[in-house]
């Protein structure tokens, strides 16, 4: 069949509109909810206890870390960790969202960049109860800069040990299980000094009546060995920030089982291993990461139930 120059036109065009339909089909699909704003509601949080796992984006060479805030049921507010220098404004956004003007608890898991670099930030642009840190000694800028910070605004800095407690609030038991006191600091520290860092992290243990939360910070296979040794049952916990991002480097069986947790939390730019995660996932843990699912909500009344929420619903059956 030979076209005129008019068919082929029209052609043209029918072939341009479908294509146009298609993408807006398309288009419409990929829209992806963003609950932010519902995930950042405090008037959710009178009576619960409730963590924000934070979804950080990196704007420097440094990978964007671990951030975590937390309500009390009487309304107490801690915060877990702060990102690089880059992602205080994800972090400053998250708190002024939840009318948060003071942090009462501001724990670092440890003194790495990607975990503390947002602190000197915040301990000059919020009021600050008390900074709550290992004993441990890093000398960087970032950790000179926090540790000025914390000096020259004269507030309180608290040594977290193994066998430490303290309440979050009135109804809240902090349980401290790792690290134990005493650092014996290496020849040549802190060259090459990533794992020995990591297993010095501050271990939390959260408990709000039935309800409990685990904070590992970026503890290696080592480290969980000697924190299950010491403790074993006693970390037992619903809630789980999962180790060093979800890394390989940690998250081992013996940990794993003696966590038996229910709900895991990856903080990370990406996916740090999928085969951790599906060691989780195989133990019946649901996993959460906030590369893909943003930032995630869990919240609680303290009867061993919970509420969670993710800042983004997965589009993808990838980790399925």
């Amino acid at each position: 069949m030979r076209l005129t120059q008019k068919t082929r036109t029209g052609l043209v065009l029918a072939l341009s509109l479908v294509l146009v339909l298609s993408f807006a089909v398309f288009a419409e699909e990929q829209v992806v909810e963003d609950r932010y704003d519902q995930i950042f509601d405090a008037a959710q949080d009178q009576g619960r206890l409730t963590a924000r796992f934070l979804k950080l984006t990196t704007r420097s060479d440094e990978k964007s870390g671990d951030s975590t805030i937390l309500t009390s049921p009487d309304g107490k507010v801690m915060v877990i960790d702060a990102g690089n220098p880059s992602t205080y404004v994800d972090v400053d956004r998250a708190l002024k969202a939840l009318g948060i003007t003071r942090i009462d608890y501001l724990v670092a898991s440890h003194p790495h960049v990607d975990h503390i670099g947002s602190f000197a930030q915040l301990i000059r642009n919020y009021e600050v109860g008390a900074v709550y840190t290992s004993e441990v000694v890093y000398p960087t800028s970032h950790y000179k800069n926090y540790m000025a910070a914390i000096e020259q605004t004269n507030t309180p800095h608290i040594i977290l040990k193994d066998g430490d407690s303290f309440m979050f609030g009135e109804h809240v038991l902090v349980e401290v299980l790792h690290p134990l006191p005493g650092v014996e600091y290496y020849d040549g520290y802190p060259n090459s000094s990533t794992q020995f860092i990591n297993n010095l992290s501050v271990v939390m243990k959260l408990t709000f009546n039935e309800s409990t939360f685990l904070f590992a910070g970026d503890l290696y296979t080592d480290g969980e060995r000697s924190v299950v040794e010491r403790h074993g049952e006693r970390l037992r916990a619903d809630i789980l920030k999962v180790p060093h991002h979800g890394d390989s480097t940690s998250s081992s069986k013996r940990f794993r089982e003696a966590v038996q947790a229910k709900v895991g939390v990856m903080m990370h730019d990406a996916i740090a291993d999928l085969n951790v995660y599906k060691k989780y996932r195989r133990e019946e843990t649901m996993v959460y990461i906030s590369s893909i699912d943003g930032s995630v909500l869990v919240s609680t009344t303290g009867d061993g139930e919970y509420i969670v929420m993710t800042q983004y619903d997965r589009t993808t059956t990838f980790l399925d």
